[in-house]
């Protein structure tokens, strides 16, 4: 049996194209839209968001197998807004991505959750956590300018000065990176806690869980996607919508640069695998090592525990 078109047929794409044409660009439409607003406003609306997004776990928890909720997971900047995308389109489904009433209907919900076995099916996204903590770091300067949440943008600024001190300089990124990285594998602000590692460790291997990396759907988009897509519902995609899903959300398609053509004001920004590389020392690759060398080896990432000793 086939999941995605084989349900809904050629109505499915025309429903996925208009979802994802209003979906794709929504937090960006939103941004651009926030920078006009009033802080009461965008006071308020943050609180509903976040509101939102709390009722729509509790309905996807207890209800979402019986209504057609599919998860799309990661750790933050793992490519799980990404990942989502893909989903959407190539099930036929919307994606809302800014949104400030509690879902409840036939979607792909984006989350960075633990795993909950009450969950109905999902995908998981692993990406290499060298690039996630360098997209978290231009993630976290990009929101230093952000309106939109002048609440988080203050909490930002706070934790920056705490670690550099008030000479703290965004656009050095080899300088600030191994702060950085000790902060997120102590803190772990970013999901209470909870570390990439532990995160990845808690998704993988579980039951009605799709897994795909980041890499993988750089190098081989349409087979990683099929095969995670599968594994999450125990029934074959339709290839033709996965297809579609992979041309659709290209780097290229959604941003209108090409892959490494790096832009730091966007949220995405550069769109390629091992760009870390660019920005650790051989300080940052230590530190990075301490804590969680061992899953890199693990995870496939490394083959040693020696990969920073090249780095300057």
């Amino acid at each position: 049996m086939h999941v995605g078109l084989s349900r809904h047929g050629a109505h499915a794409i025309r429903i996925t194209r208009r979802h994802a044409g209003h979906y794709s660009c929504g937090v960006a439409k939103a941004v651009e839209r926030d920078h006009h607003k009033p802080k009461s406003t965008l006071f308020v609306e943050e609180k509903l968001r976040r509101l939102a997004r709390g009722a729509t776990r509790q309905i996807v928890t207890r209800r979402g197998r019986g209504l057609n909720m599919w998860i799309g997971s990661g750790y933050p900047k793992s490519g799980t807004v990404w990942l989502c995308k893909l989903m959407g389109t190539a099930l036929g489904l919307p994606v809302p991505l800014d949104f400030q009433m509690p879902i409840m209907m036939p979607s792909v919900i984006h989350a960075h959750w633990r795993y909950d076995e009450r969950f109905g099916p999902a995908m998981y996204i692993r990406r290499d956590g060298r690039d996630v903590v360098v997209s978290m770091y231009f993630h976290w300067t990009r929101g230093l300018r952000m309106n939109r949440d002048p609440g988080y943008a203050r909490r930002l600024a706070e934790i920056f000065d705490e670690l550099y001190g008030p000479s703290f300089d965004p656009e050095d990124t080899r300088g600030n990176m191994p702060k950085f990285i000790e902060y997120q594998m102590t803190e772990a602000p970013s999901m209470h806690g909870i570390t990439w590692q532990e995160n990845v460790r808690d998704w993988w291997g579980r039951p009605r869980v799709g897994h795909v990396t980041y890499e993988s759907l750089l190098s081989d988009p349409t087979e990683s996607l099929f095969t995670g897509l599968a594994e999450a519902s125990g029934e074959e995609p339709n290839r033709e919508a996965v297809e579609l899903a992979v041309q659709r959300h290209q780097f290229t398609v959604e941003t209108g640069r090409t892959a490494g053509s790096e832009n730091r004001g966007s949220f995405l920004r550069k769109g390629i695998a091992g760009d870390w590389q660019q920005h650790f020392t051989r300080e940052a690759g230590e530190v990075f090592d301490a804590y969680a060398g061992a899953d890199l080896v693990e995870f496939g990432y490394e083959s040693d525990r020696d990969w920073f000793l090249a780095l300057d």
